[in-house]
């Protein structure tokens, strides 16, 4: 009762009106290390999506969550907007908030442990496992009907396949029949992803960013060029659920390792690629790789038009600059 006293309420406010909005404020939870925040997807600079909790996360509750969504809700109508810069916040008639499961987006990305070094990642500690159990929240949100059955649990990190909690959660969610994206270095192969994908209930991402080693070793501060490649074809025994990408930026921005990339996809039977663009790059105007340039584009649709010669299917990811977007989409 209680609880649907709280989103009455907020209903009351917001629904059906047409304000400054976007619908990862209500169906998107990202838990960080020490925070909780609603989405992912931010695509302002720098990256800081709305917070939703900070600190003692195992206090998580609906009743301050309901609350949080309705203060980031107000400050979103202000010149102070929380949201404002990322290119998903627009004007929009603002739905109901569902009454109950109205997550549809999951992010794990309460560790930090990682086994590659990008070069454009941001996360400054990569030796940090968990900071708290997400297990037990994430029971406890299955159990308050608060996660859709569709809900898509997607794992960022860190590195997976390394954090002391990935088997726990991974089987939990499994049992539930709950889908779950693994964005992974690929240098680390797992049978319980390879289980994943043989039922459909997980799919695996995996951004080599580069067709050699060369190019690789500089990108990636580690050297497994070959170690991953071998882990994708194991992986492509379920070809549906793999996704290979390629994060464009001046580093990797060359013919010939977009040609042998897309040779490396063939030779490895990979179905599906996605084409994409280093952030800061794509939103920063004082990125340290520079800015998204045409010569990049012109890449980009290079790598496309080889994917459509070679039976590959191929994705644009939303970071590009929506331009930038249509000309490699519709040329």
């Amino acid at each position: 009762m209680f609880r649907k006293l709280l989103i009455n309420r907020l209903n009351k406010k917001y629904a059906g009106k047409e304000l400054m909005f976007c619908n990862k404020i209500y169906n998107d939870i990202l838990f960080w290390p020490f925070s909780i925040h609603t989405c992912c997807h931010c695509t302002k600079t720098p990256y800081t999506p709305p917070l939703l909790y900070k600190k003692l996360i195992s206090k998580f509750n609906f009743k301050d969550y309901i609350k949080n969504i309705d203060n980031i809700m107000q400050i979103n109508q202000t010149q102070n907007a929380v949201c404002k810069g990322c290119k998903f916040f627009e004007k929009q008639i603002v739905p109901e908030f569902p009454k109950e499961k109205n997550i549809t987006f999951f992010t794990i990305n309460h560790f930090t442990k990682c086994n590659s070094n990008c070069v454009y990642c941001g996360i400054g500690r990569k030796t940090e496992d968990i900071k708290y159990k997400l297990l037990p929240l994430i029971k406890k949100m299955v159990k308050e009907k608060m996660i859709n059955e569709n809900c898509l649990f997607n794992w960022g990190g860190g590195e997976p396949t390394i954090c002391s909690e990935f088997e726990e959660i991974a089987e939990f969610l499994h049992k539930n029949k709950l889908r779950q994206a693994i964005n992974s270095s690929g240098i680390e192969f797992s049978n319980t992803i390879l289980e994943g994908l043989k039922n459909g209930l997980m799919s695996i991402q995996i951004s080599p960013d580069a067709g050699t080693e060369e190019t690789y070793k500089r990108i990636k501060r580690q050297n497994n060029f070959n170690r991953v490649w071998e882990n994708i074809e194991k992986y492509a025994q379920f070809p549906d659920m793999l996704f290979v990408k390629y994060i464009f930026f001046s580093w990797n921005a060359n013919e010939n390792d977009v040609k042998l990339f897309i040779q490396k996809c063939i030779n490895a039977k990979v179905k599906n690629i996605v084409i994409d663009c280093e952030s800061n790059s794509a939103n920063n105007p004082q990125s340290p790789f520079g800015k998204i340039s045409d010569d990049i584009i012109n890449l980009a649709i290079l790598m496309k038009k080889l994917a459509v010669q070679n039976n590959l299917n191929y994705q644009i990811s939303y970071l590009w600059k929506q331009e930038h977007k249509k000309i490699i989409e519709e040329t």
